[in-house]
């Protein structure tokens, strides 16, 4: 009796020990297979709800080039040129007045009547009209106020063009010519750009800034431009080559990675997270190295609040998925190649020679294969073989893995566990017992 009770107590407290080493080396079930998630979580899905409260809006990426560009701040001015003054050729009184300030005016409209302090019955007046169109921007009388020949009374401005000056860093000056085109963005117009034209330079530098002002001329026919308001210029001074861009508004992520969210399923509004390594940038655009080609169409209203999307449903998406495997190589790509190094690069071999900034670009996609984990081995394995055989391995591995991820599969241990534990200290005390018989 006492041999079998010993035996048994040997029997639990190798299995103990066995269970101890199976739970120091099993997953814990704390998250699905890392390859198997990173590549489904590129995927996401907007449901109709979240459609319209996150202004999701689409774009094509495009070939085309990316402008270089002079920024400065600046504001807007009256063309002198185009502002008159209405002034009396004789003393007297306002009798009558026919306008009030900031009202628009045609040539020839009355502005006001003045009565001179010659004697007469009635005494003799005159009425002042307006020389051109315009607005009356300032206006120095009331009725019945005295006034004299060659004081200003009015002032008439034509709006309908305008001054736009720019304030430029004497280091920039060199860059710019007349003609040069600029878009303007001014602080009361939230998200538009006005157009305007290089049309002369100033004559001297600010004393304090050391600034020249530069002015260009706007078009303003609805009269919505304001003397006096404040914007941001972007002097475009020439253009590189040809190359694919996004809308800068598509770009997400930190300085180490950048991501777009490409369209893979406009029906079902599904967008998939894919890594970029940016060149060049203007106002507008940003150059895209690798990562997207011309024609895909990526989201650039939205972006960021997609990163916080749920995960797609890929049901009946077997082709989607298949896609979504080769540009996860793809994406394995630009996280080997450090975007800093490439901004820098394409920065530097532009400046040096324009040739090897297409170089550049090609080395980005001639560069060494190698084997990223999208989603498992056995996925990327059998994807040559069918889209259905890639589907169904994602199945069995994701059931697999949520099997892992279970709490119960981690309690289920623990109560083993437990259970060999108090076997082994009943054991123990029987053994003790019989053998103080």
């Amino acid at each position: 009796m006492k041999s079998k009770n010993l035996i048994t107590s040997l029997a639990l407290l190798i299995l103990t020990s066995s269970l101890f080493a199976q739970h120091e080396n099993c997953d814990h079930g704390d998250a699905p297979d890392a390859s198997l998630q990173n590549g489904l979580s590129n995927l996401v899905q907007v449901d109709k709800m979240s459609l319209e409260s996150i202004n999701l809006k689409t774009a094509k990426a495009e070939k085309k080039a990316i402008e270089n560009l002079v920024m400065a701040v600046g504001k807007i001015e009256n063309i002198p040129s185009r502002t008159a003054v209405v002034a009396s050729r004789i003393s007297g009184r306002v009798t009558e007045l026919y306008v009030s300030p900031d009202t628009s005016v045609k040539k020839g409209d009355p502005i006001c009547k003045i009565e001179s302090f010659l004697a007469g019955n009635p005494p003799p007046s005159i009425l002042l009209k307006a020389p051109d169109d315009g607005i009356v921007e300032s206006l120095n009388i009331v009725r019945g106020s005295p006034v004299e020949p060659n004081v200003e009374i009015a002032r008439i401005a034509d709006i309908t063009k305008l001054y736009a000056v720019a304030n430029v860093f004497e280091s920039n000056i060199g860059k710019l010519k007349i003609g040069l085109p600029a878009r303007i963005k001014l602080e009361a117009f939230d998200g538009k750009t006005f157009s305007a034209r290089l049309v002369k330079f100033g004559s001297k530098l600010s004393e304090s800034g050391n600034t020249l002002p530069v002015y260009f001329e706007i078009d303003n026919p609805l009269s919505e431009i304001k003397s006096g308001m404040r914007g941001i210029f972007y002097i475009v001074t020439n253009s590189n080559k040809p190359s694919v861009i996004v809308p800068k508004s598509s770009i997400i992520g930190d300085t180490a990675r950048k991501f777009v969210f490409v369209e893979k399923c406009p029906e079902d509004k599904i967008y998939e997270k894919r890594q970029v390594v940016i060149g060049k940038t203007d106002d507008r655009n940003v150059e895209i190295l690798h990562g997207i080609k011309a024609g895909e169409t990526v989201a650039s209203g939205g972006a960021y609040q997609l990163q916080f999307m749920p995960p797609a449903d890929i049901t009946g998406h077997g082709t989607l998925l298949a896609d979504n495997m080769g540009t996860e190589r793809n994406s394995a790509k630009a996280t080997k190649i450090s975007v800093d190094t490439a901004h820098d690069h394409s920065q530097h071999a532009k400046m040096e020679n324009p040739a090897l900034h297409d170089e550049s670009e090609h080395d980005l996609h001639e560069h060494n294969e190698y084997e990223h984990a999208a989603f498992n081995g056995n996925i990327i394995k059998n994807s040559v073989n069918s889209t259905d055989s890639i589907k169904s391995d994602v199945l069995k591995n994701d059931i697999f893995n949520r099997l892992k991820s279970s709490e119960y599969f981690g309690y289920m241990i623990y109560a083993l566990l437990a259970a060999s534990i108090f076997l082994n200290i009943v054991f123990a005390a029987a053994f003790i017992r019989n053998a103080k018989k």
